[in-house]
């Protein structure tokens, strides 16, 4: 059987991003003539997702209004018609907005005007459109160059113009519009540049790789204001974290851990802020396919939940439940943890610690007769087992209940008595508090030292490793 994971959602914190402030709505006046008497929606990005926000039926003549009385929060919004057909819009402080779209016009399609961020907004998707296609040029004619030397640098020179051009742009509007929406959209997207002395250099220096490396991973956030809760409404600070836990970071628990406490760290200041990082990271620990990433939510479980004051003030008696339920299960089963010393019963009734089985590699495999799952997976991993047993894998099978003739007749029909069978009939072990076996089979890899190497891992990945142990 398969337990589902919890997920941290935090929807509720829209309610927290209701403007405080007095304000005199919204009024977004559409002309669409091309889609008279259709609907019309506007949508608002928020967390990575999208939301519908207000809509509208165009009449006959392709005319309506997106209207209420309190304002819009101040982020990036969809005129939606369709999963096919939508246009993005930057909403500022000012809010009094005419939309025309024509789709009939090759050129511009969607236009809209009256609030001077939401005009800037346009005004740089029209110039960051002809840029790229000033871009793709180069790059056709980069490509064209290839064999001739003296071309393709004098393109590569054209290419980094147009970049240092674009960047410098990005940076006048930034401090331009400073403080305002349409600033802080600007600079997110504004890439750090590496300094003089990491630019050039011979590209076989693992030196100067491995620095490269740090500077990119430590200056990726330097443009970002994670403490200004309108970032998660612009649809690129969830893109860029997902970048940078998935692609940027080395993939294991103690790359991403640090990172994770900085930005949740970083993200303080503003109490939404502060809430949504510490909700993306714990999904993160539960939600992502690294093994051992358990450890980031025990971690950030110890820090911000059960920390004296509690620190994540949004938590519920029902949210500290399933996050206590959850950390019970893998706290003491942590990769790099020694394994627990469990005291054992043998199949025969002979007495015997974990610690007493000597091996180069250990498989701890928890089962239940009646489990599915593990009626397909037993004679998989005892496959593999037939195949390394004699280079010192051991495996220790262990009966979660207590009947012991469907016991038996599970051995007998998988024939598993070269196994060390065993069990805890006195429930003397506690082996469920130190291993999680709420879903069955528990798999848990150790090593000489009876360290936990690996876990919930299928045969495949389980040959993989011991390949590589038992050379």
């Amino acid at each position: 059987m398969r337990r589902i994971g919890f997920i941290f959602t935090c929807l509720f914190v829209l309610i927290a991003f209701v403007q405080a402030k007095t304000d005199n709505g919204y009024a977004i006046d559409i002309t669409a003539p091309q889609s008279a008497g259709e609907p019309v929606f506007l949508a608002g990005y928020f967390n990575g997702k999208v939301y519908k926000v207000d809509s509208t039926n165009l009449n006959s003549k392709g005319k309506g209004v997106l209207t209420k009385k309190k304002a819009l929060d101040e982020g990036l919004y969809l005129v939606y018609f369709s999963p096919s057909r939508y246009y993005e819009m930057l909403v500022g402080a000012e809010q009094k907005i005419t939309v025309r779209i024509d789709t009939t016009s090759a050129e511009k399609k969607f236009i809209a005007a009256g609030a001077p961020q939401t005009e800037a907004f346009e005004s740089y998707a029209n110039y960051m459109m002809q840029k790229q296609k000033q871009q793709k040029a180069l790059i056709e004619e980069i490509e064209a160059a290839k064999g001739d030397a003296t071309k393709e640098d004098i393109v590569k020179e054209k290419m980094k113009k147009l970049d240092e051009e674009v960047q410098g742009y990005q940076k006048s509007l930034a401090a331009q519009y400073k403080g305002q929406i349409f600033g802080l959209f600007v600079k997110t997207l504004i890439t750090p540049q590496y300094p003089k002395e990491l630019i050039g250099g011979d590209p076989n220096d693992k030196n100067l790789a491995i620095a490269r490396y740090q500077y990119a991973k430590n200056h990726y956030w330097d443009n970002f204001d994670l403490g200004d809760r309108r970032s998660w409404r612009l649809n690129i600070l969830n893109r860029s974290l997902d970048e940078f836990t998935g692609k940027i970071l080395f993939q294991i628990p103690d790359s991403i851990i640090p990172e994770a406490i900085n930005l949740i760290e970083r993200s303080k200041k503003d109490s939404i802020c502060f809430e949504l990082m510490t909700n993306y990271m714990m999904n993160l620990s539960v939600q992502s396919k690294v093994m051992g990433m358990d450890k980031l939510l025990v971690t950030l479980a110890d820090k911000y939940y059960f920390s004296t004051p509690k620190q994540a003030f949004w938590a519920d008696s029902t949210l500290m439940k399933n996050i206590s339920s959850e950390v019970k299960k893998i706290r003491y089963n942590l990769i790099g943890m020694t394994a627990a010393n469990l005291a054992l019963t043998k199949y025969d009734g002979t007495r015997f610690n974990l610690f007493d089985v000597k091996a180069p590699i250990t498989l701890l495999y928890f089962f239940e007769p009646s489990c599915g799952h593990c009626k397909h997976t037993t004679p998989l991993i005892h496959e593999v087992y037939e195949k390394y047993k004699d280079k010192g894998f051991q495996v220790i099978c262990i009966y979660n209940l207590v009947d012991k003739k469907e016991w038996t007749e599970f051995l007998d029909a998988h024939k598993l008595n070269d196994w060390i069978n065993a069990w805890d009939p006195m429930r003397e072990s506690y082996y469920w508090q130190f291993f999680d076996v709420s879903t069955t089979p528990g798999v848990f890899l150790l090593d000489k030292d009876k360290k936990i190497i690996a876990k919930k891992i299928d045969e495949k990945t389980l040959e993989m490793i011991l390949q590589n142990e038992l050379k």
